[in-house]
């Protein structure tokens, strides 16, 4: 993929790289909102070879000889072969006893142990000087692999440990057999923390307000994804079995059901022990829109967020016109134009529609996920008539986090534009 030179930290001596810029490049979201299904191009999997690299030399502490007239050099193992450019760095007084030895010469021979250079020994004074040869290029010995960290992996996901986190990070969890695991998902487990699942009987056959789950499953593993009525406890319908996946990553599709009429969590077990549990708050308020937005939350997973009081939708042409001759006609001596003449003409028309979308009243952790929804990168309007899905932009620039202790009633709209233009005739 990339290899980079680092240079060692002053402070602690360790080379340190930050990858997450060149692993971001090879994943991305699945665009596919049609429920559960492998989302591979949402994980990688990768090796990190750690290495060193240095310049070649030798440190000869032998005595200096005289080979043919040269001076000639004696280390075991040297590397130097006839016709290398070296560099020779004296030791202590070597530099005034043998000065034409320092500096830049030619390997004129070289055996296995010992080698020769075109400085002639009649110029040596002091032959037991020690001193360091090197290459006259500086070229270095890399070592790509002294350590390797493998089976690494790294999923579309960004999370922050401040104020503004949102969700739990899985940490090892997500990779492990555990009870509880944890979703590629910024929902909460609490049950305290509840996001909300829109009762839409009247337009079920159109409209479902669905969550996608992104879970790390195994090759050979069988799932089970399970509704239960968090008042009883009891199963709401009958599990659904996901068996024959491969590594990777998997949208699980919560969604509402006919059966549900009450809060609910879904629980989706794997035969390896991994438990992921998430509730679900039921929302029964009177609506007047079924409108709904899906989002790609910050570790992956898609959301949804219904907004059920009223939408506005809007429009903003733009005309591009020129002024052009008329031609006329002349009747009885006297010039005329036809009443449908046309002076300015209109080339180019565009129109962009906008939807002004507005919640129902929320408590916190919704609102909390309200500037979640308005910062994704990736949103998706799903119109409630159709059933069709639609990729838009949200149209806000700013928006303020409503606290539950500063006010009690919380609400909030927001402006979307679909992102394809409509084409217009002309």
């Amino acid at each position: 993929m990339a290899q980079y030179r680092v240079l060692p930290v002053f402070s602690t001596g360790y080379g340190e790289q930050d990858i997450s810029r060149l692993m971001q490049s090879l994943v991305t979201y699945n665009s596919e909102l049609n429920g559960q299904g492998q989302v591979n191009e949402s994980w990688y999997q990768y090796d990190v070879d750690l290495g060193f690299e240095y310049i070649d030399n030798i440190n000869y502490t032998t005595t200096l000889q005289d080979n043919g007239g040269n001076v000639r050099i004696s280390f075991t193992a040297h590397g130097f072969v006839a016709g290398d450019q070296v560099v020779i760095t004296q030791d202590g007084t070597g530099p005034t006893g043998n000065p034409a030895l320092e500096g830049l010469h030619t390997v004129l021979s070289a055996t296995a142990n010992n080698f020769t250079v075109n400085v002639l020994w009649s110029t040596i004074g002091e032959s037991t000087a020690n001193g360091t040869v090197t290459y006259a290029d500086l070229r270095k010995t890399q070592v790509l692999n002294d350590e390797v960290i493998t089976n690494k992996e790294v999923f579309n996901g960004a999370f922050s440990t401040d104020i503004y986190a949102i969700g739990q990070f899985p940490t090892l969890l997500y990779l492990g057999n555990a009870n509880p695991s944890y979703a590629l998902t910024s929902l909460s487990n609490p049950f305290t923390a509840l996001p909300s699942a829109t009762n839409a009987a009247a337009f079920v056959e159109y409209f479902t307000d669905s969550y996608l789950i992104m879970c790390r499953v195994y090759s050979g593993v069988t799932y089970t994804l399970s509704y239960y009525d968090t008042a009883s406890d009891s199963l709401i319908h009958s599990p659904y079995v996901i068996s024959g996946l491969s590594d990777g990553l998997y949208n699980f599709n919560v969604t509402w059901l006919n059966s549900m009429s009450q809060d609910f969590y879904v629980e989706i077990t794997g035969d390896n022990g991994s438990v992921f549990r998430y509730y679900f708050q039921f929302d029964t308020r009177c609506l007047i829109n079924y409108d709904n937005l899906y989002y790609l939350d910050r570790m992956g997973s898609w959301q949804s967020f219904a907004f059920q009081l009223k939408t506005y939708e809007k429009g903003q042409i733009t005309r591009e016109q020129y002024n052009q001759h008329i031609d006329g006609t002349v009747q009885v001596g006297e010039w005329l134009y036809y009443p449908a003449a046309m002076g300015n003409k209109t080339y180019n028309t565009n129109v962009v529609y906008t939807l002004d979308l507005n919640t129902n009243w929320m408590d916190q952790f919704n609102a909390d996920r309200f500037q979640e929804l308005l910062t994704s990168p990736q949103v998706f309007y799903n119109d409630p008539l159709s059933g069709e899905t639609y990729a838009c932009t949200v149209e806000a620039t700013g928006f303020e986090n409503f606290r539950q202790r500063n006010k009690n009633l919380i609400k909030q709209s927001v402006t979307i534009k679909v992102a394809n233009q409509v084409p217009i005739n002309g």
